[in-house]
Order: structure tokens, then sequence, then C-alpha cells
């Protein structure tokens, strides 16, 4: 009996490898194109363009806005010793306006700098820094570029001022009460007065 387990737990589990094997092969063929192979590229500078859309913010958890189109350019500066990596996002997402719910274009615009350089020595990678094994070929940018993503996109995100819909800045006028107009119970009065002397 322990061996028909035995047997039937490790096919179950073969299956969810292979399964599993087959969901991440599928990410990381989307994100294949975000990778740059740095030993076919000579010293000096090097450009290249990317488009950060649906299918790139799909391989990510927990993205916000992710409907609308983001261009990346990604400048690689080689030497002997290190490259030196500049990125900058720019472009719009779809968006829900925080104060009246309405959908409209956020404009993204972010940049971050990183040094890539090749090491045969077990390093965690630093803040900057980022290192290589030699028998590395590509250097994936798409966690980077996701991070740069993420840390321009506002923590509240609301339309510019004079732009939000005129019949929910009617309804948030009507509610929203100010603090200073609110009269205060003479008790509280008296008790701070004796509180702050």
């Amino acid at each position: 009996m322990n061996i028909h387990f035995l047997f039937s737990f490790s096919f179950f589990f073969l299956l969810f490898l292979l399964s599993l094997r087959r969901f991440t092969s599928r990410i990381v063929d989307k994100l294949k194109e975000y990778k740059v192979a740095h030993r076919g590229l000579g010293e000096g500078r090097h450009t290249f363009h990317f488009v950060l859309e649906d299918s790139f913010f799909n391989c990510f958890e927990a993205t916000k806005g992710t409907e609308g189109k983001i261009e990346a350019v990604v400048e690689i500066i080689k030497s002997s010793l290190l490259m030196e990596v500049n990125m900058k996002i720019e472009g719009s997402v779809k968006a829900i306006c925080d104060r009246c719910l309405e959908v409209f274009d956020l404009q993204i615009k972010g940049e971050l700098s990183l040094y890539v350089k090749q090491s045969s020595r077990e390093v965690d990678n630093e803040d900057d820094f980022i290192i290589l094994a030699p028998e590395d070929d590509f250097l994936d940018l798409s966690s980077y570029l996701y991070e740069i993503y993420m840390l321009n996109y506002p923590m509240r995100v609301v339309h510019e001022e004079g732009h939000c819909d005129p019949a929910m800045e009617r309804v948030l006028d009507e509610y929203i009460t100010d603090e200073k107009e609110k009269p205060t119970d003479p008790r509280w009065d008296d008790l701070r007065k004796l509180i702050n002397n």
C-alpha cells in the first residue's frame, strides 16, 4: 500500500513540475525581447528601444495601470571593465482617478542608471551594481524596466486640477467638511487649557 502511495505521489509531483516548467517557460519567452546579448557588443555606446505593453506587464504581479504604451530607451556604455546602463521610460497608461473615478491617461516618466560588471566570485548585487557570472551571455533588463515603472507610478492618481468630472466634484464639495468650521465642546476647551498650562 505504501509503494502504491509513493508511486502516485511521485507521478503527480512529476506532472506538477512539468506544468510549472511550461508555465515559467511561457513567461520567460514573453520577456525574451528584454534581454541584451552583451557579449557581442563592442566597446562604446549602444542604444536599444523597447515598448512596454500589456504582454510585458502581465508577466509581473501587482501591476497598476497596465493598459497603455510605455517606450523605453536603454543606453549601454561598454568599456573593458564594466558597462554603464542608463534606462529611461516615457509614455501613458490608463488609470482611474482617485478623486472622481474617471478613467484618464496618466503620464509616466522615469530613469535609472546601473553599472554591470562580470565576476567569477559569488557576490550579491548591490543597489547600483549588477554582478554577472562569466558564463552569462545576456543582461535581462525586464525587472529593471518594471522597477522604473513602478517607482514612478504615483501613490495617489488624480487628474490635473480642474479636469475632474464636474458632477463628482459637486458631490465631493457637498460632503467635504472643513475641520476649522466644526464647533468644539466648551468642556474640551477648558481641558485643553489645563493641559497646556
